[in-house]
């Protein structure tokens, strides 16, 4: 595979892309959470650890207003999914287990995720750690591995580090380097960069773009993403990513591999209480690029703990 140079004149326009989107999400003012938030590449990561409301010093007399929630930090998930794709690869379908831990400055999350693929089937184990270093700055680990699956990756890890800006620490830029070995010769080394805003209404922006170069071959393979939240703790919270970009390779089969494209992915995902402590997340994926599309749902049960 011959060294792809077309895709380094895609930079500028993607670091604009970012760095515009900043500019206008730096209007607003408002406190960021206390507690790190996860920093996930993949797809936008969802606030549930804001402080509680403080309510106001009232005469005994006023009445009273509904009690608020005790805010719990901890919560398990499971669920599954179901995606048709086009062009005779049949469906993906599969089901996933995980928990998020928060252990005094240190947020401990686990995941089990099966699934079959493009005619094989495996599970993909993953554990990660985000902690806190100082009031401004926090960071994250993360590592997993799998058994069976040629599309799962042998092993990966990403590691991150996240500094939170201005007066109320609303804005948190965050870079990371990644690194992923397949189950087939391909190896992948990536570098991220991001940005999250906390809006005094409740809405959250983030936008991150990677830069990754995979071997054989050392592929230059750039891909950035947009993402917006809306919602609040103990209600819901509804949000729509957009990404776009290169893709080096995808592995479709022990011996099949498609080679520098194109993608694009529109995920919304609507995480939703229905009791106190529980409720579900629904997800809707769709991803395209020149050779096949692929869509549908991913439903999912959580318990916070």
């Amino acid at each position: 595979m011959k060294r792809n140079h077309k895709n380094y004149r895609k930079i500028p326009a993607l670091l604009f892309f970012c760095l515009m989107t900043v500019s206008v999400f730096a209007q607003d003012v408002a406190p960021a959470p206390d507690a790190p938030s996860n920093a996930n590449t993949q797809t936008t990561t969802i606030a549930s650890n804001d402080a509680p409301i403080v309510q106001d010093a009232a005469p005994a007399n006023a009445p009273q207003r509904e009690a608020e929630p005790v805010i719990l930090n901890n919560y398990v998930e499971t669920g599954g999914d179901y995606l048709p794709l086009t062009d005779h690869l049949g469906y993906w379908r599969g089901g996933y287990a995980r928990t998020s831990i928060t252990k005094g400055s240190h947020v401990l999350s686990a995941e089990m995720n099966g699934q079959s693929e493009f005619g094989d089937s495996g599970v993909y184990f993953d554990a990660g750690d985000t902690f806190t270093i100082s009031s401004s700055w926090y960071g994250s680990i993360s590592a997993g591995t799998s058994v069976g699956g040629f599309f799962w990756p042998r092993f990966r890890t990403d590691e991150f580090i996240n500094k939170k800006w201005l007066k109320q620490k609303q804005w948190i830029t965050t870079f990371g380097f990644g690194y992923n070995e397949a189950k087939d010769p391909h190896r992948d080394h990536s570098f991220y960069v991001g940005s999250t805003y906390y809006s005094q209404r409740p809405w959250i922006f983030e936008t991150g773009i990677r830069f990754n170069i995979s071997n054989p071959g050392n592929v230059f393979s750039p891909a950035g993403f947009i993402a917006v939240t809306q919602g609040k703790n103990y209600h819901h919270y509804v949000t729509v990513r957009i990404g776009a970009g290169e893709e080096s390779y995808q592995l479709i089969g022990p011996a099949a591999t498609l080679s520098d494209f194109e993608s694009q992915t529109v995920t919304v995902t609507y995480r939703k209480w229905i009791g106190q402590h529980w409720g579900i997340n629904f997800v809707g994926d769709y991803y395209h690029n020149p050779f096949y599309l692929r869509g549908g749902p991913s439903l999912g049960i959580f318990k916070d703990f």
